[in-house]
């Protein structure tokens, strides 16, 4: 029952956050999640839209529902949680992790890394180092989704007994191939205009000097 009650907080979260108009309208973003879960739980031919979910697609990561609950709050809130370049630089790690973790997990490759998550030191020890460093740079969020993962999965809290499962799921690593391909177009942009907006200057500058 843990396990569907997380799966529907993922994919609550995950549907809310598509909402507009939510900045600085807490009940609206509590209207929708309510909403969303209610049709998440609304029987389906003797089944729901969760388990068709669940069986279609791998079941969330802990980390994924902190990122998702820190970022639904700071878009209620109208101001971010994130550390300055925190948001860039978890989306970059879960994209590399994503892409170098998959591909041979799912047998390109003569390693299989999804077995470090079933009991060897190396990969929890990885995961708490990197928290503690994460948080020693100010880096809040990424520590305590972190952290939350590596407590969730000593106590067993989901399905799975792998640990990798508690850090990452496919969904997020696209999610961060997404977000960094929009950081780019959105800098590019913002490099553009500030290109265009320099020229205007000097023409007006010019202008003036004549």
């Amino acid at each position: 029952m843990i396990a569907e009650v997380f799966d529907t907080l993922v994919w609550v979260l995950a549907v809310t956050l598509c909402v507009p108009g939510l900045r600085g309208r807490p009940g609206r973003a509590a209207a929708a999640m309510a909403v969303t879960a209610a049709m998440l739980w609304i029987p389906m031919g003797g089944s729901s839209g969760l388990a068709v979910l669940r069986g279609a697609v791998a079941s969330p990561a802990v980390t994924t529902l902190a990122i998702l609950a820190v970022l639904l709050v700071s878009r209620c809130g109208g101001a971010s949680l994130f550390a300055c370049g925190e948001r860039v630089q978890i989306a970059a790690l879960v994209a590399l992790t994503g892409l170098l973790f998959y591909p041979p997990a799912l047998g390109l490759g003569v390693v299989d890394p999804y077995a470090w998550g079933y009991g060897s030191a190396a990969l929890p020890l990885a995961a708490g180092a990197l928290a503690l460093t994460c948080g020693a740079a100010g880096r809040w969020v990424l520590a305590a989704a972190l952290t939350a993962a590596l407590a969730a999965w000593r106590l067993k809290l989901l399905d799975s007994p792998n640990l990798w499962d508690y850090l990452i799921d496919p969904l997020l690593a696209i999610g961060g191939l997404l977000a960094l391909a929009l950081y780019a177009v959105r800098r590019k942009s913002a490099k553009r205009a500030g290109c265009t907006l320099a020229v205007a200057r000097s023409a007006a500058k010019s202008g003036e000097a004549r």
